[in-house]
Formats: C-alpha cells, structure tokens, sequence
C-alpha cells in the first residue's frame, strides 16, 4: 500500500500530505505553467488511485443488475432539474413582458412568443445540465474514480478517471464530438497530454466531427473515443443509455410544451 493510500479515511491530512510532497516531483518541460501543479498531483496520486480501483472495482451481479435503476435515477433528477429552470424561465417571461413596452430584443418577445423567445434558452440549458448528467451515469461504473467526489479535489481539465486493463486514463468527458472551439482544443489537448495515459470521449457519438485536432491528440498519445466506444471501456451498454436518454428528453419537451 503507497503511504498516501493510508490517508483515504482522512482527506484533509491526504491535501496536506500531497501539498508537502510536491516540490519532490521534476516538472517535465512540455507541461505548461499552468499546469505545473496539476501534473505534479496527479503524479502524487497515480499509486493511490490504482490502489483505489484494486479494492474498489467489482464486477459483482448485485452491482450490474442496480445500474439501470441508477441510470433511471440519474435521468429522473435531469429531467426534474430541467424543467424546474425551464418553468421559471417561462414565468420570469410573462413577468418582464406584461410590462415591457419598449426595447424588444426581437419580433418574438414584442409578440409575447415565450417558447419562440426562449427556444435557444431551452436548448443550452437543457444541453448544460446534460453534460454533468452524463458525468454522473459514467461515475456508477466501478471502474471510474471522481476526484471531486471521492478525494475532495478538482483536477484541471480532467472529468474522472477510468481504469481499464490494468491502466488508468485521466479522461475529459463531453456530450458530443463537435463541442469544442478552435482554442478550447488546444487547451484540452495541453491539459490531457501530461497524463501517461489520457482520453477525450465524446458521451454521444454525435457532431459533425471531432473539433480537437486528432493529429494532435495521436501524437500526444490521447485516444479519442465517442459513443460505445467509451461507455464499453466503463462496463457500461451504450444503447442502454442512449435509448434511456431519449426518452427523458421526449419528457421534457412534452411538459415544456404542454405548459
């Protein structure tokens, strides 16, 4: 057992531990500035988190059998999540328009057209509190570590991390393959590559096309993987989820439009 392993129980002797043995880890000269700490924590834990997946991870009946109702859970809260904002919005609409007279910011809100006014609003919304939606079904997979949840630590530029034969894989999670800008790429790309092992998955297999740059990505050894490809590496059925999903969503716009 690696000595950091030891401070699982308590996670503020874990920080001060992991702060005191920084200075102990050589910055490699490709890790930028900014992500001098971060490389230099996560080489800290590397050791603890393998240790976490061998006396965590199970493949038990028990377990596999609960992750749909877990799946379902997770999508119950999304939808109930989503439609609360989306009915406040509609109400703060009706609000300002019965007094608005002047200064419409488009033909929809001077014809009180709510859902028309409101439909991009809808549309990120619903899109933002998809990607932590789909954060949380990745993390009831046993073969994925949270930080944030489990250690109490944000890692920059990293969602969770997947152990998968044998290898753990600093993974950045988004809804789709298009989702990135020019710049954004690049960051991502700066922050995967200081991991040994790292993936930038799509959640769906949907877009256009990736919007990292893949020759990038190939030659900083970062595997891009979209759709069943990544869910197959958490255990979890894509299908699954996918058809899950799309009912929920089906939800949502029926109560959205019904109101």
């Amino acid at each position: 057992m690696s000595y950091l392993y030891s401070y699982r129980h308590n996670l503020t002797q874990l920080l001060e531990e992991i702060n005191l043995q920084k200075p102990s880890i050589k910055i490699p000269t490709f890790v930028t500035h900014d992500l001098v700490d971060t490389y230099q924590t996560c080489r800290l834990i590397d050791d603890f988190i393998f240790e976490y997946f061998q006396e965590n991870r199970t493949t038990d009946t028990d377990i596999a059998d609960n992750r749909d109702q877990k799946i379902d859970d997770a999508l119950d809260e999304f939808q109930s999540k989503v439609v609360e904002k989306i009915l406040k919005e509609k109400q703060d609409f009706k609000n300002i328009s019965l007094k608005k007279k002047k200064g419409f910011k488009n033909i929809f809100e001077f014809a009180q057209c709510e859902n028309l006014y409101l439909s991009n609003k809808y549309v990120n919304l619903i899109s933002e509190s998809l990607g932590h939606t789909l954060e949380e079904i990745a993390s009831i997979s046993s073969q994925v570590f949270v930080p944030e949840k489990i250690i109490n630590f944000k890692i920059k530029g990293v969602d969770l991390v997947v152990f998968n034969q044998g290898i753990i894989k600093y993974t950045q999670l988004k809804t789709k393959k298009d989702t990135l800008t020019g710049s954004q790429s690049d960051r991502s790309i700066n922050e995967l590559k200081i991991h040994p092992n790292s993936v930038f998955a799509a959640a769906l297999d949907m877009g256009n096309s990736w919007t990292i740059s893949k020759t990038k990505a190939k030659e900083n050894n970062i595997e891009l993987l979209a759709g069943q490809a990544f869910w197959s590496m958490l255990d979890l059925d894509y299908e699954t989820i996918l058809n899950k999903l799309k009912m929920t969503v089906r939800k949502i716009e029926k109560e959205l439009y019904q109101v």
